[in-house]
């Protein structure tokens, strides 16, 4: 904050942190101070005369919380300094403010008092804040838990399964419905859409109105019109009297837009056959007569005709009426479980401060100053919070257009240069209309210009680089404003500036694909880190402390990380150590991997599979032709010893050992909760060690403290046990969701760092590297999509070669600011670095048009530098040009001699094993691994006992079933029976009024019969009588050898120093049947009985039914 620092936007830097009586607007570019400017604001703010702020009157937001974090330690770090009185803002303060030294360092603890009630953190966690603030307006359990996505996923899948069993069941009553919607589309398909129509923004209200109109309406009727107009202009520019196809194309879109425009979407029916024949066709190439600009206009319009030819409104509107009533249900669900969604923390908050006005007031009186750091790459929910909390006091208005701002009260800082979140909701459009709304609001924009961090070569090529790559068009790409480098900057890396180096292929390669150039790219950049740049080149650090550039101080830096593993292939042949930031692949980790196998043995010891995984691993450090030595000695079983006893072999002792811990893992795991069991796993066995041991050490041992972790998590799930997770773990292998590796605490300055552009932003590196820019940015889109235009408010549905109206609107500005934000990626990346910019890619046979390379080239081509030459001027600065040829990597293995084979065994024996195998293997298929005790008692006794019930009450008896079990867990057998109908009445709700509301009567009926007898019965007054150890007791055991027994005891109780168990029964049935009736539940006392004996250590106990209806019990 130094006011004698000579930069060029020193006069913009104090008039952001100073000006109070106008909003303001700070554009920071990459590396200009963005936090630094932040946390000067709020200490002017403290220290202002008149009017100082309280710490606790300022909200300060930002985009993560690793950058939240950041701001606040700044903060501190300045607020300890005033206090201490050494820190040379006291002068600035003193002199701007009039302050004395002493106020100033009262102010500053004052501030360190309060910093942490203060609000500095994300939007999110304001959000939480506000929600818990006002629990009733906001309709919020206060208590909520902030869902990552993974409980909503799991509730809309049951759900979903419960859901077409009922709808596509033979008395579904939307069978006509389903037959038009499936004839469009696949269930799987149907499912996704459905999954993302049920996010927190989707406003269901508005796209059921959208899907139903059949007109245009608002901006996408100006658009068609503008569109139209265009096409008229230009088929009269190039018509001729006998039409190529091009003329004939352009024809028929017009005439297709005509009918459009007039008829709405019905019209676009009433085109005739033969044109709409002349519009499915390839337009291919520009005929003569057409120049380039009039050919691509001609291609954007006829791409709408024929965007047209797949609009189905109807269609849609079956699709949304269809899931909505599920919609609906799963939402109602997910909330009143107690758990939000990090999306559904804004838009609840979103709607608490737009539709509760006393809220809004008390809110925008409690915080008087508001700062929003990288503004840019916040979404339109989070801007209309952020004008909402910014309004005029005693001003309330719901639409963010007609707000009114405070003035002074808002401090927004972005850059839309950098940004790079369009996947995020991240809105330009939306980002530029809300600063022009509080630029004409009368607020004023400031900029900051000069970089901290590169150093002037690197500057220079940035900002001739993106002064012609930046095409500056409203609401999609903003002008280049160019960068300047901190005075008297020197260089701090011996090897400065920006390198471009190609692989060009060899001789001999006469087709050489993208794939080809990535393989000899990676290989050569490999080679040119650990044999040149890393020998010699030194760094010099803050300290003018000059040493050897080391891996930490370089980072590959990558669109995607898909992009990335050849490379890290690479880095592993050179032996470079390396750490990746961001990897979603956590599933695919092979330390991940041989853990879940490792579970799967000890859950289950026929899991065969699993077995021989683990003995392939690090842990079992086994061959092939180990594994085939032991698989016949019979040694796949760890139960088994007996195999092994006399086998010599060099791995004999250590698989011997290994059984014994496995035998002892698989009695001891089950039978603690899961996160103890992994902790007993890595105490038994050397699995942590082995990871530390590994190629990615510190990384594999927090990928696998992250599984232990995910266990914690998940251990509040009722009845979650060891198979439980297993059949959890299992399924995210399989699906392989996006799950990022578990976070480094510490950098290792011997790695080079791997990370996409979106984790670099906000980080610096002495030395960057931006590989494989020969590689396509477009990637195709697959599968349904839902998406939103802010502006326009516009939603565009896709699915099954179909779309809706509003998908034209939407997807033509979606694609424009896709190709928009490919430049700000290169932007952001190259921006990353301090002192050496290394831009890298391969030559291939067939350069593409939508790559970084094609970028640069014609960056290079415009300034007519020859395509050899080895250094490039582009304007004013300057890059080195190297190409490199390639070189084929040899990687040779050795073949065994065959006279060292030895005989393969005989193929009788082999045959003879594989049957019994088959054998074996249907009979465990059709074992169930886990059973309950009333699935064994049904088993055994070969009947049930059905209710005659109507198709109408087929769920009757299940639900009195189970709201008579919820009703007696939580009843006080003390109490008076008068009060157990509204016992009956809260469980009802619970259990009944959301799914069978048509139920309700039926099952209250039933009830109150039921406990009016119970209540009245012997039974009863026993147990009022009885001192109660335990309800709805959870428990399991182990049953045989291959086999797990799962349930849950009704109630255990002590009687006259006696141990009973007791089961309830709701079963229909008289006095004079009840023993009949018990003969068939006898294995379930059996069961019951053993595993409280077992758990307990008791060698005695009584055992009862209790039949609630007779009201008798029966002691078994």
């Amino acid at each position: 904050m130094s006011e004698g620092l000579i930069l060029p936007d020193s006069q913009d830097r104090l008039l952001a942190e100073t000006t109070w009586d106008r909003n303001v607007v700070v554009v920071a570019g990459a590396g200009t101070g963005k936090t630094t400017i932040l946390v000067n604001r709020i200490l002017n703010l403290l220290m202002r005369e008149p009017d100082p702020l309280a710490v606790t009157e300022i909200v300060a937001l930002t985009f993560t919380n690793k950058a939240a974090t950041e701001m606040k330690q700044r903060l501190r770090t300045q607020l300890l300094g005033l206090t201490e009185q050494v820190d040379d803002l006291i002068a600035i303060f003193r002199a701007r403010y009039h302050l004395s030294a002493e106020q100033i360092g009262e102010r500053a603890r004052m501030a360190l008092e309060q910093l942490e009630k203060s609000q500095i953190g994300t939007l999110h966690s304001f959000s939480a804040h506000l929600l818990r603030l006002h629990p009733l307006e906001s309709e919020a359990d206060p208590l909520f838990q902030e869902d990552d996505g993974l409980y909503f996923k799991e509730l809309f899948i049951s759900c979903w399964d419960r859901w077409l069993d009922s709808e596509l069941g033979s008395i579904g009553p939307q069978h006509g419905r389903w037959r038009q919607v499936l004839a469009g589309t696949s269930l799987d398909d149907l499912r996704q859409i459905t999954s993302t129509l049920a996010g927190d923004f989707v406003d269901l209200d508005e796209l059921e109105q959208q899907a139903r109109s059949l007109v245009l309406g608002g901006e996408l009727q100006r658009w068609i019109r503008a569109t139209h107009d265009r096409g008229v202009a230009l088929l009269v520019a190039q018509d001729r009297p006998k039409r190529r196809k091009a003329e004939s194309m352009l024809a028929a879109a017009v005439q297709l837009l005509v009918l459009l425009l007039e008829q709405g979407t019905v019209g676009l029916a009433q085109l005739p056959q033969d044109e709409r024949a002349i519009l499915e066709k390839d337009l291919g190439k520009a005929p003569a007569g057409w120049d380039e600009v009039a050919f691509r206009e001609a291609i954007s319009i006829i791409g709408l005709a024929q965007q047209l030819l797949t609009v189905d409104q109807s269609y849609f509107q079956e699709v949304v009426t269809l899931v909505r009533p599920f919609i609906d249900q799963v939402r109602q669900k997910f909330h009143t479980s107690g758990w939000i969604a990090f999306d559904g923390l804004l838009a609840k908050a979103k709607t608490l401060l737009r539709d509760h006005p006393a809220v809004r007031a008390r809110i925008k009186q409690t915080y008087r100053a508001i700062l929003v750091d990288e503004f840019q790459d916040t979404d339109p929910v989070q801007y209309e919070m952020i004008l909402y909390l910014g309004e005029r006091a005693g001003s309330h208005r719901t639409a963010w257009h007609e707000v009114e701002l405070e003035p002074g009260k808002l401090f927004i800082v972005g850059d839309p240069k950098q940004s790079i979140y369009a996947f995020r909701r991240a809105d330009i459009e939306a980002f530029e209309r809300v600063v022009e709304k509080i630029r004409t609001g009368g607020g004023v924009c400031y900029s900051l210009v000069t970089n901290f961090r590169s150093n002037g070569a690197v500057l220079d090529v940035v900002n001739n680089v993106f002064d012609r790559l930046f095409q500056p068009t409203a609401h999609v790409q903003p002008p280049n404003e160019r960068l300047a480098a901190r005075p008297q900057r020197k260089p701090e890396v011996s090897v400065s500036g920006v390198q471009c180096r190609i692989v060009t292929p060899g001789e001999e390669d006469e087709d050489v694909d993208v794939q080809a150039a990535t393989r000899a790219e990676a290989e050569a950049l490999a080679r040119w880190l650990k044999e040149e740049l890393l020998v010699g080149t030194t760094v010099t650090d803050r300290d003018r402390r000059q040493g050897p550039l080391r891996p930490g101080h370089i980072a590959l830096i990558f669109r995607k990380l898909t992009q990335a593993q050849v490379y890290l292939d690479a880095l592993r042949r050179y032996d470079i150590a390396y750490i990746t930031d961001g990897e979603k692949h956590f599933y695919r980790r092979q330390e991940i991997v041989d853990f879940v196998n490792l579970l799967r043995v000890i859950d289950s010891p026929h899991d065969t599979v699993a077995l021989a995984g683990i003995l392939r691993s690090p842990l079992g450090s086994m061959t092939d032709r180990d594994l085939l030595a032991l698989q016949q000695r019979g040694g796949l079983d760890y139960r088994q010893r007996a195999p092994l006893f006399d086998w010599n072999h060099p791995q004999a002792e250590m698989v011997r050992g290994f059984y014994e811990h496995l035998v002892e893992l698989q009695q001891l795991a089950p039978l603690r909760p899961v996160p103890d069991a992994i902790d007993l796993i890595f105490e038994r066995l050397p699995i942590l060690e082995l990871a530390a041991a590994s190629l990615h050490g510190e990384q594999a041992v927090a990928n696998l403290r992250k599984i232990r972790d995910m266990a914690e998590t998940l251990a509040n799930r009722p009845h979650l046990t060891l198979s439980g997770f297993v059949d959890l773990m299992m399924t995210r292998l399989s699906e392989q969701p996006d799950e990022a590796e578990s976070a480094l605490a510490e950098e290792s300055p011997d790695a080079i760092r791997v990370l996409t552009i979106h984790k670099a932003k906000g980080l610096e590196f002495p030395v960057v590297v931006l590989p494989g820019l020969h590689q396509g940015f477009k990637s195709p889109r697959k599968g349904p999509s839902l998406h939103h235009d802010w502006s326009s408010r516009c939603y565009s549905l896709q699915m099954g070669g179909r779309s809706n109206l509003g998908a034209l609107l939407v997807d033509k500005k979606m694609a424009e600011r896709e190709a928009a934000e490919q430049h700000r990626l290169l932007y952001v990346g190259m921006t990353r670095a301090r002192d050496l910019l290394v831009l890298s890619g391969g030559q291939t046979t067939k350069p593409g048009h939508d790559s970084v390379l094609s970028l640069l080239r014609e960056v290079m081509e415009g300034e007519g530098t020859p395509s050899s030459a080895e250094e490039v001027c582009i304007g004013t600065s300057r890059l080195t040009r190297i190409l490199t040829p390639a070189t084929v990597v040899e990687r040779r293995h050795r073949q065994a001699s065959l006279s060292t084979m030895g005989p393969g065994p005989a193929l009788g024996p082999l045959l003879m094993r594989r049957q019994a195998r088959l054998v074996e293997w249907e009979y465990r298929r059709s074992t169930a691994r886990r059973l309950t005790p009333s699935s064994l008692a049904e088993h055994r006794s070969g009947v049930g006992f059905p209710y005659a019930v109507t198709d109408r009450d087929a769920e009757l008896p299940r639900l009195v079933g189970v709201c008579a079990h919820a009703v007696l867990e939580q009843w006080d057998f003390a109490r008076p029976r008068s009060e157990i109908n509204r016992s009956i009445g809260r469980t009802i709700r619970r259990y009944v009024a959301q799914d069978h509301p048509h139920l309700i009567t039926d099952v209250t009926e039933d009830l109150e019969v039921l406990f009016e007898h119970f209540l009245s019965s012997e039974p009863y007054s026993k147990l009022q009588r009885a001192t109660l150890l335990g309800r709805e007791v959870p428990f399991v055991m182990p049953l045989g050898e291959d086999q797990r027994m799962e349930g849950v005891i009704d109630l255990i109780y002590r009687l006259d120093d006696w141990i009973w168990i007791a089961d309830y029964k709701t079963d229909r049935v008289e006095a004079e049947d009840v023993l009949a009736r018990v003969e068939s539940y006898r294995s379930q006392a059996e069961s019951y009985s053993k595993a409280v004996a077992s758990s307990l250590g008791l060698s005695s106990l009584s055992f009862q039914f209790i039949f609630l209806r007779p009201g008798i019990a029966v002691d078994v």
